[in-house]
């Protein structure tokens, strides 16, 4: 199962910023090809962990370019990274304690995230820093 390809339509222009989405895309499509084929909880709850951990990572390095920018827009971007890792945290709490945590919940996270930080905000972001300020 591949949740998600790679394509320029995901592409902000920024190096840094597309390299990491790949990476946290990659991630997810081996969570996905994990829970399709019945891999063992564990080993789908460290692959989940590892996501998470990009994704922090990611967003810590995207937080020093607002920061060092002053991106006027730097503190509803840092909340839409809150939001993401807040609502992964909490798939991941309730997948770890073995209730009814449905993989596509993950998903549709995933998708808004997709949509609404990568496909605009980030795309902002990233045009903000091409221009010479």
């Amino acid at each position: 199962m591949s949740w998600a390809s790679w394509s320029e339509k995901y592409a902000t222009g920024h190096a840094g910023m597309d390299q990491g989405h790949r990476r946290l895309m990659e991630l997810i499509n081996q969570l996905a090809d994990a829970m399709e084929s019945n891999k063992p909880m564990s080993f789908c709850s460290d692959l989940l962990e590892r996501f998470i951990e990009h994704t922090r990572m990611h967003f810590l390095a995207e937080e020093q370019l607002m920061d060092r920018i002053r991106y006027p827009k730097a503190k509803e971007h840092k909340a839409l990274h809150e939001m993401l890792v807040t609502d992964v945290l909490a798939f991941k709490a309730s997948y770890d304690s073995g209730t009814t945590a449905q993989f596509v919940t993950l998903l549709v996270i995933l998708d808004c995230w997709l949509e609404r930080d990568i496909s605009a905000a980030d795309k902002e972001l990233a045009d903000f820093v091409a221009v010479p300020h």
